[in-house]
């Protein structure tokens, strides 16, 4: 029985739908406008007549239907979903590019089988043109365009239409199986180069680290300030700096500049303009004419926080002070010739 049902071109045995149909490209379908072909030829999903819709209702087939076509001549399998039931009797409407991809012409035959996938959760695709790269969102094109597939098979090769024109993917990969289901499930999706791009090399320019040195810690914590944290000046004490006597006890005139005394615990106006001009000045900002759009580059200067040039400045006086004093080091001398 089984052989003469296959004999009259199919059947189905142990609740498997087997069947054989003759296949056509969906110009060939009655009555069908520009459309409707676009709509098969730009999908995975084919047409089988109305008799494969009662033997499947018969044999409680679950949803979606999803089959395995094979050819048996050329030994090239792919599996598909199905978009209606309105082919002519003994018909199965492929799309261009599944009739391609089974090496099939007009007038072949074709086994349809029905099949279970699993869900898939990773698919590679391959853009077969570099116009793949005009596309500003290409998941969210892909997610539009993958919805009228059922299913993806390892190596199959689908169209897409993008404004007007066609784009074609190889299926490089699919998880957890060669064939996976995509309808209703998350999928991970990756793409790989397109055919024929060539990746730049990139130019790497060289970084300069090398940073100009800051100006002297007095430039910023200022003569007077350190002097007043430190309780003594940063300028070495002059010898003998007091305030003058006369002997004949008349006072000493005064003088628009006044010495350090040991009750004095800044330096005077004077004094500190002395060294403030002293210091040297902060350079100039220069500005970068040169400049080309693309890259930025900030200068950083080796500068120091307040506090530790503070710390610095007491340590380096502090050292000062616990050197032993050189005054009166001299050697003598009389005023008397020896006899």
């Amino acid at each position: 029985m089984q052989a003469w049902l296959q004999g009259l071109g199919g059947g189905h045995v142990s609740g498997r739908y087997d069947q054989t149909f003759v296949v056509y490209g969906a110009v060939f379908l009655p009555n069908a406008n520009q459309s409707k072909i676009t709509e098969i030829n730009y999908g995975g999903k084919i047409l089988l007549p109305n008799s494969a819709l009662e033997i499947l209702v018969r044999m409680n087939i679950q949803y979606p239907m999803l089959f395995k076509l094979t050819n048996m001549a050329a030994q090239r399998v792919t599996n598909c979903g199905v978009l209606e039931f309105s082919a002519p009797e003994g018909q199965a409407i492929l799309p261009h590019w599944m009739m391609q991809q089974l090496l099939l012409t007009d007038g072949d035959t074709i086994r349809v089988e029905s099949a279970t996938v699993p869900k898939a959760t990773f698919a590679k695709l391959k853009p077969m043109s570099l116009d793949f790269l005009n596309i500003s969102n290409p998941k969210a094109f892909l997610e539009v365009e993958l919805r009228k597939y059922a299913c993806l098979t390892k190596n199959d090769r689908i169209p897409t239409s993008y404004a007007g024109q066609t784009l074609e993917f190889l299926v490089v990969d699919v998880k957890p199986a060669n064939s996976v289901c995509i309808i209703e499930c998350d999928v991970n999706l990756d793409f790989d180069a397109p055919e024929g791009y060539v990746e730049q090399p990139r130019q790497v320019v060289p970084t300069v680290n090398a940073k100009p040195p800051a100006p002297p810690a007095s430039a910023f914590t200022g003569h007077a300030q350190a002097t007043g944290k430190s309780g003594s000046s940063s300028i070495p004490t002059t010898v003998f700096g007091g305030p003058g006597r006369r002997l004949d006890g008349k006072k000493k005139p005064t003088s628009s500049v006044s010495l350090c005394s040991e009750g004095t615990t800044g330096a005077s106006t004077s004094d500190t303009a002395a060294v403030a001009n002293d210091l040297p000045a902060i350079p100039p900002v220069v500005v970068n004419e040169d400049y080309k759009p693309g890259r930025v580059s900030f200068i950083r200067y080796d500068y120091k926080r307040v506090d530790v040039l503070e710390k610095e400045l007491r340590e380096k006086e502090a050292n000062q002070k616990s050197q032993p004093s050189k005054l009166f080091q001299g050697s003598n001398r009389t005023l008397r010739s020896a006899r």
